[in-house]
């Protein structure tokens, strides 16, 4: 019986070990079968081009934030990552925006180079508020734009719902790239989905919050299964021609991010609402989408761009969840002809239509 029982053990074991095996082989095939694609960005050195180092900008709370700029003679426009991104994340947008543009960056709280959360505060208003200090100490003394992407977007709501007054008057403009107003989940599944989603919530929000706790065993595993985030990215996050080496790239910045740092802020951002102000935003406002964004599909920035005022959206083909790192030529373009638009940047009103 017991040497039955040891065979049996034996053979299980072998079919796990077998199919584990099976796994890693069409994982790496995969990943192999990807990375060979045609690459024309291959010799790109993404996330090496920085601005200056502006030094860091006290929060409210003490935490303290990374800027850069890259100085222009022109207005400013404030850049604000999404999230588990850096800075480093507009690339493009820093090689190739003209120099009639002063450039400001920074890492959110817990990304990059700045520091974790001082009091432990990672709500979607502690964002905002950092939004607000980066703002005051390099944002100038004329109007300007501020581009949020993703979670960035959702901050640049809330800066709007805290700061109205600075909305039209230091804030002349918006830009909300593949980003969302509402629960990112619920913005995400139909129907009965979206009340199993809200109900699940509580679970959801557990489930993260252990990852803080087993935070180094967390990340252990995500150095081992290199493989396996790069599909996970190019599924998940990416449109279906992305090149090899954005994907690498945003794996890459996504692997430096603590986990701590996910398990902090998910819960903000699955329980997020911000869509009160969207009736409310007066100033020029371009919503940008990916038709293959997955994380926020193009229905939620058509919500974003019915409910504000004269906003203006643009949907850009093959593009996933990171359209200025996906199609930088076409959102570049995008942004550039929208700021041309905004009177109180000074750089030239667009000729009308017809």
């Amino acid at each position: 019986m017991d040497r039955q029982k040891a065979k049996r053990r034996g053979i299980l074991l072998g079919t796990i070990a077998a199919g584990v095996g099976a796994g890693l082989a069409a994982e790496r095939y995969l990943v192999g079968r990807d990375r060979g694609r045609p690459d024309p960005e291959a010799r790109e050195r993404l996330g090496e081009l920085r601005g200056r180092d502006a030094g860091p900008v006290r929060s409210f709370d003490g935490t303290q934030i990374h800027v850069e700029v890259v100085d222009g003679d022109g207005p400013t426009i404030v850049f604000a990552h999404g999230f588990s991104l850096n800075l480093a994340s507009w690339h493009y947008q820093i090689r190739d925006l003209p120099p009639s543009y002063r450039v400001v960056l920074f890492d959110q709280r817990g990304h990059g180079k700045s520091e974790k959360a001082k009091d432990g505060d990672w709500s979607l208003d502690a964002l905002a508020r950092d939004l607000e200090a980066v703002i005051a100490a390099h944002g100038g003394t004329d109007p300007l734009a501020v581009v949020g992407h993703s979670m960035g977007g959702m901050g640049l709501l809330r800066f709007a719902e805290l700061y109205p007054e600075l909305i039209g008057s230091r804030v002349a403009a918006l830009v909300l790239a593949n980003t969302t107003g509402a629960d990112v989940m619920g913005g995400m599944l139909p129907g009965a989905a979206r009340r199993f989603a809200a109900g699940f919530q509580m679970v959801q929000e557990g489930a993260v919050r252990a990852l803080a706790s087993n935070a180094k065993h967390v990340d252990r595993l995500r150095g081992r299964t290199r493989d396996l985030a790069y599909i996970a990215v190019r599924m998940a996050g990416l449109g279906p021609k992305a090149l090899p080496s954005v994907v690498e790239f945003v794996d890459r910045m996504l692997s430096e991010t603590p986990s701590e740092v996910w398990a902090s802020l998910l819960p903000a951002l699955l329980g997020l609402d911000v869509t009160k102000v969207l009736d409310v935003i007066d100033v020029p406002t371009l919503v940008v989408a990916g038709t293959h964004d997955k994380l926020t599909p193009p229905g939620a920035a058509d919500r974003i761009a019915s409910a504000v005022k004269g906003a203006e959206l643009v949907v850009i083909r093959d593009s996933g969840h990171m359209s200025m790192l996906e199609r930088p030529l076409s959102f570049n373009a995008h942004l550039r002809e929208f700021l041309k638009g905004v009177p109180a940047l000074g750089l030239g009103v667009r000729p009308a239509a017809g």
